[in-house]
């Protein structure tokens, strides 16, 4: 590694681990050398995110997504519209000031992929099938690393118990198992009353694995995204016996194994048959487990909580209460579409409302305020009858690369 000054290229190395991501994608123009190690050198990645770790200097983006819709006319005017959705998903980040970076995807053929999650800066993408899931891939969008994995042996399919059908639904998930500093995709497949079959990738072996898990008969599963926390992939399970209470079940990356952690049981005292309670786990960004509840039916509010000691019941503490009417002038509806994306290390909430991410400072038994707002551009405004819709996901721009 050459340099206009003669320092040891140990002594260079621990000076560019103390720089910013930004800073060294733009180094790596200096050399060959320089751009080998920025880019490719997984050590030196992961010493940079650790350093960054315990320094609290990391610097967190959000990627929106975002998935246009082709609507075309139908074969007559009383057909209505025909829907096309060829056209592949437009990858942003969200920087500082809201400017916005625009991210070229490193595969092609990418028409019908969705972002499945984050871990450490590197992103999960993938495509819905018939029976599963495929063109799953890992990418580093500060880097452009990309690294493709092999498509998982299951099928999704019904199955016949004496005279009921079930269907298997299907959680997944991603994260990083911190003892064997693997990273690990899961796939949980369940049906009512059957064994749960869990579909693990290691991408630090490259190879998938299927385990049985115990008999859950209680759970009441379904299809969906589950959470990382504290080394384990999270999801509540909303039982379909009236005698049991809901649960969050833990996929622990590390055991392998399944755990159950205890919901706050005054999340449904003087619950409604007709509408029932809904929670969901929640990305903190502060490390916290954390869960949305909400009623099913004109869910207009809802309570944020976290657990502050994981693994501790009595941990449970609320974040804060939010009411769609205590902001009429952003929701003009109470039955507005919004979603609850994720919350911040400060404790700022961000929603997704139409085309719009906003985030709202919510204290105590205050009204919540409304600090920031950003509306999306349109997606290819050049194509007649095109919309779209997104998400939005928190990431750290990290160097992070896992080899094969």
């Amino acid at each position: 590694m050459s340099s206009c000054v003669d320092l040891p290229e140990d002594i260079i190395l621990k000076i560019l681990c103390r720089l910013p991501v930004k800073s060294l994608i733009r180094f790596t123009s200096v050399s060959k050398r320089w751009r080998s190690v920025i880019i490719s050198d997984p050590q030196f990645g992961k010493s940079h995110y650790q350093l960054a770790s315990q320094q609290r200097t990391l610097c967190r983006k959000v990627l929106l997504t975002s998935y246009p819709t082709v609507r075309e006319p139908g074969p007559t005017p009383s057909a209505g519209y025909d829907y096309s959705a060829d056209l592949p998903p437009r990858f942003q980040s969200l920087e500082d000031e809201f400017s916005v970076k625009n991210f070229t995807f490193p595969s092609e053929g990418n028409g019908d992929i969705e972002e499945m999650g984050a871990c450490n800066g590197l992103i999960l993408v993938g495509k819905r099938c018939v029976g599963g899931y495929e063109n799953l891939s890992i990418w580093n969008p500060s880097t452009g690393f990309f690294r493709k994995i092999p498509s998982p042996s299951f099928q999704v399919k019904s199955i016949r118990s004496t005279d009921e059908e079930f269907l298997y639904f299907v959680n997944y998930g991603f994260g990083h198992e911190l003892a064997s500093d693997d990273y690990k995709l899961v796939f949980i497949l369940c049906a009512l009353g059957h064994l749960v079959e869990v579909h693990i990738f290691s991408l630090r072996a490259n190879i998938w694995k299927a385990i049985t898990a115990p008999h859950l008969s209680r759970a009441g599963w379904d299809s969906g995204r589950g959470t990382f926390s504290n080394g384990a992939i999270h999801r509540v399970i909303h039982c379909r016996s009236e005698s049991f209470d809901p649960v969050i079940y833990a996929f622990d990356l590390a055991e392998e194994e399944f755990r159950q952690v205890p919901l706050p049981p005054v999340l449904w005292q003087n619950e409604e048959t007709r509408n029932p309670t809904q929670i969901t786990t929640l990305v903190h960004l502060g490390g916290y487990l954390c869960i949305w509840s909400r009623k099913r039916f004109h869910s207009g509010k809802g309570e944020v909580w976290a657990m502050t000691e994981y693994g501790v019941p009595e941990s449970w503490v609320k974040l804060f209460n939010f009411r769609l009417r205590d902001l009429p002038d952003i929701f003009a509806s109470l039955y507005s579409t919004w979603n609850l994306c994720f919350i911040t290390e400060s404790g700022t909430m961000v929603i997704r409302l139409r085309k719009e991410l906003l985030w709202f400072e919510c204290r105590n038994e205050e009204n919540p305020i409304c600090s920031r707002r950003y509306r999306l551009e349109e997606v290819h405004p050049e194509v007649p009858g095109c919309s779209f819709h997104f998400h939005a996901t928190a990431y750290d721009e990290t160097l992070l690369y896992v080899a094969e």
